[in-house]
């Protein structure tokens, strides 16, 4: 009888111990997990720069106003090309980034200059 009592006691303990831990692993959304370079990124002086659908653009951050704009070519899940006209300077000049990670892009632009992108909410 003390054997089927402590078989007993196990197996509750066992039962109650179980609903403790959950059967699999949390989901992640996938709407928090960014995806290419689609979306908003800033630069280390607060401009805004987006890419959506092929078209890149640039905005002040205190002014909203468009500094500049463009296209882009993903070439792969990682690299990007990006014609960008000024509206500041009047000029058009070219870059090509690399996606390093979800948050940064690193970009050279076709006259050597180099600047970086951390993506923005």
């Amino acid at each position: 009888m003390k054997s089927l009592a402590s078989t007993s006691c196990l197996f509750i303990l066992g039962v109650g111990l179980a609903g403790c831990f959950p059967s699999s692993p949390p989901m992640v959304s996938p709407q928090n997990i960014p995806q290419g370079i689609e979306g908003k990124w800033a630069d280390s002086n607060g401009i805004m720069s987006s890419f959506r659908n092929g078209v890149f653009e640039t905005r002040a951050p205190d002014t909203q106003e468009k500094l500049s704009e463009g296209n882009y070519v993903l070439h792969s899940p990682t690299m990007v090309s990006i014609e960008i006209r000024s509206h500041v300077s009047g000029t058009v000049s070219q870059a090509n980034c690399a996606l390093v990670n979800t948050t940064r892009l690193l970009c050279t632009k076709s006259d050597g200059g180099k600047f970086a992108l951390n993506r923005a909410g």
